[in-house]
């Protein structure tokens, strides 16, 4: 007997990164697995469950629906309709003061206690850290792949190159980034719809300092000036990026060059949920 999960469930057998075996049904909508408690890798390396087997029932923060599940209303955004919510905290009943007490006034209630200010909290700083590139998600290994076959043995393919169509999933989250000033910053020359949700605001065409804050856009600079120095491809894993507060997502960087088959700039793919 199987049982089926909704395109918007978040669970497991429905996420793109499930290893388990499942099917689509006629519709798209629903995703069938023999049974309930059906078995399966998880392959989202920004997954706090990767390489680990879970159950086709089980939910993640990094969830991403199956790729025909979000062409027919499948969304990261949307919470379970069986997600609980907390309850309100509730305010503890005040004890009763004697007369006598509430009568008399302290002498630390007389005398104002000095007010002495508390700095804030420095706010984390926007890192990365390298990445394998078979642990990047299965779209991003996608465009990896396209990468590979159109340099066609040459140390990297040219801008023109790239096909679109052939990478359809990964355009939202694509960026076109080309060096300024002798790498000091970067412009973006294309942005994905993805990525432009998550900046808020227009990115193309403005340099990368302009469009993120000084320490997110230092970090990203450095990344793509790495990359197109070292011509060869980039996988990283991005903390404390404001574009997604509280999260961590997926880098991968890729280098394309120019007529002469010099470094000329960077497509950088950024695994943010949206599209």
């Amino acid at each position: 007997m199987t049982h089926a999960f909704a395109k918007d469930s978040r669970a497991c057998a429905a996420c793109v990164s499930w290893g388990g075996d499942r099917a689509l049904s006629d519709d798209n909508t629903l995703v069938h697995v023999d049974r309930y408690s059906a078995e399966g890798e998880c392959r989202t390396a920004t997954s706090q469950d990767y390489r680990k087997v879970t159950r086709s029932y089980h939910t993640c923060p990094t969830w991403a629906p199956l790729p025909m599940l979000k062409k027919h209303g499948g969304r990261p955004e949307r919470q379970p309709v069986f997600a609980s919510r907390p309850a309100p905290p509730t305010a503890p009943a005040p004890k009763p003061v004697p007369e006598a007490v509430a009568a008399a006034p302290s002498p630390a209630a007389t005398a104002p206690a000095p007010a002495v200010p508390v700095p804030p909290p420095a706010p984390p700083v926007c890192r990365s850290e390298p990445l394998d590139l078979d642990q990047i998600p299965q779209i991003a290994s996608l465009l990896h792949v396209h990468w590979r076959r159109v340099r066609r043995g040459r140390p990297m393919p040219e801008a023109r190159d790239i096909d679109t169509a052939q990478i359809r999933e990964c355009v939202p989250r694509l960026c076109l980034m080309e060096p300024l000033r002798g790498g000091e910053d970067f412009l973006y020359r294309a942005c994905g719809r993805a990525v432009q949700r998550r900046i808020g605001q227009r990115a193309v065409p403005r340099p990368v300092g302009d469009c993120h804050p000084a320490d997110a856009a230092a970090r990203f600079i450095a990344d793509l000036r790495a990359c197109l120095e070292a011509g060869e491809p980039r996988g990283l894993l991005v903390r404390n990026d404001p574009m997604l507060p509280g999260a961590r997502f997926v880098e991968l960087l890729l280098p394309l060059a120019d007529e002469d088959g010099r470094p000329a700039c960077v497509l950088a793919y950024r695994h943010v949920p949206g599209g």
